[in-house]
């Protein structure tokens, strides 16, 4: 079968239809570029081996996009680059598919190039087109689908791939390698997946049911964003959006190389004021609000007098 034909790849491609960072790429082996051919690297061998390389990779990216050599600031910077290419599918699968996607750390490999600040990573994919679905999903039968028994085992499994094998992993090697804060790692983490669930909320079909699973998610306590955002649905004039507050803060306010901040910080920042966070909110146009259904005048019957 053709990888563009595979179940996971064609969820991918429908997801990719909504915003590019929903898609995540399967590295074809008929096409070579495994993880030590043409520039790729095992995501495992790139976070868990050599130290000395990923500080100096992560040094280098907050140099180059955020203008910081700071440890905590050129982190964030990092982990947030990382984290929109892959919490997104993830996110996205989920709600959408009812579909997890493997993304442990053994399963994903990363493309790197060379810049002006050294070795950069310019693309993520991932090796096996390993899944998980429900028993009722048309692909439940597929030699790489995991089915597992209900939405509760798929949820646990979404945290098994993604927190367990992969982000407390990559949280714990930036703090060894490149003294990252763990605290703005995890609450870096937990804001991508807001802003993933943000993006899906005028797409879904059922926006109920999405603000539920994302209320799970949040207030886990097993879960690695336990506590991290507090989240809302605001109605603004004929729309509503899902929005995230974070109970934390990112850095982007002590480089002045990022744009579209107010006064510095990030909408949702625990610095800003929750009065000018709804304000902001209601500014904003990215995609994630969605249409309220009309209200109808009420049609009474006609009246005849007796």
């Amino acid at each position: 079968m053709a990888l563009d034909a595979h179940p996971l790849a064609e969820s991918m491609a429908r997801l990719g239809r909504i915003s590019p960072y929903f898609h995540m790429p399967i590295r074809d082996p008929a096409k070579g570029g495994g993880p030590a051919e043409g520039g790729w690297i095992g995501a495992d061998e790139l976070f868990l081996t050599d130290d000395a390389r990923l500080r100096d990779l992560v040094t280098a990216f907050g140099e180059s996009y955020w203008g910081s050599t700071n440890r905590h600031v050129a982190g964030s910077a990092f982990i947030i680059a990382y984290l929109t290419r892959l919490v997104w599918p993830v996110i996205g699968l989920y709600v959408q598919e009812r579909r997890v996607p493997d993304v442990s750390l053994s399963n994903l490999v990363f493309h790197r190039t060379a810049g002006s600040f050294g070795n950069q990573i310019d693309a993520t994919a991932l090796t096996h087109p390993y899944f998980a679905l429900l028993p009722d999903d048309p692909s439940a039968t597929h030699p790489n689908a995991v089915v597992v028994k209900d939405e509760a085992t798929l949820y646990i499994r979404l945290k098994q791939w993604l927190f367990d094998d992969n982000l407390a992993k990559v949280i714990e090697a930036l703090n060894r390698a490149a003294q990252s804060s763990i605290k703005i790692s995890q609450n870096a983490v937990a804001a991508a997946c807001a802003q993933a669930f943000h993006r899906l909320y005028p797409v879904v079909e059922d926006p109920d049911a999405m603000v539920q699973k994302a209320s799970v998610l949040f207030n886990d306590q097993t879960s690695l964003v336990y506590r991290q955002v507090t989240t809302e649905v605001i109605n603004h004039q004929d729309k509503c959006g899902f929005f995230a507050r974070r109970r934390g803060c990112c850095l982007a306010w002590r480089t002045g190389r990022v744009s579209g901040r107010a006064n510095g910080y990030c909408s949702n920042c625990i610095l800003v004021p929750e009065e000018k966070q709804d304000r902001l909110f209601r500014s904003v146009d990215d995609g994630g609000w969605r249409t309220l259904a009309p209200i109808l005048p009420r049609v009474l019957p006609p009246y005849f007098p007796k």
